[in-house]
């Protein structure tokens, strides 16, 4: 298993790796009349963004809460009455 020194390392460089990409595109993109915009990468960033949260900190399941492991397929979301 990698160590967090690595994990954080490796999402710095994917990260940064990503953003060279979009500049690299916006700036060769061949059609002029409807060019590429940085807002066009907005749903890329959040997928990047799930990639290097949760799924790298060593599998953790984000909608698992901690300490809650055997609580079941469903979640409570009843409130709570009032007094």
């Amino acid at each position: 298993m990698a160590s967090k020194a690595e994990c954080d390392k490796f999402a710095a460089q994917l990260a940064q790796r990503f953003e060279e990409y979009t500049r690299w595109a916006i700036e060769h993109w061949p059609n002029k009349d409807f060019p590429l915009l940085a807002s066009d990468f907005g749903e890329s960033r959040r997928e990047l963004s799930n990639i290097l949260g949760p799924k790298l900190s060593e599998g953790e399941d984000p909608s698992d809460p901690p300490g809650n492991s055997d609580a079941g397929q469903y979640r409570d979301v009843t409130p709570m009455p009032w007094p």
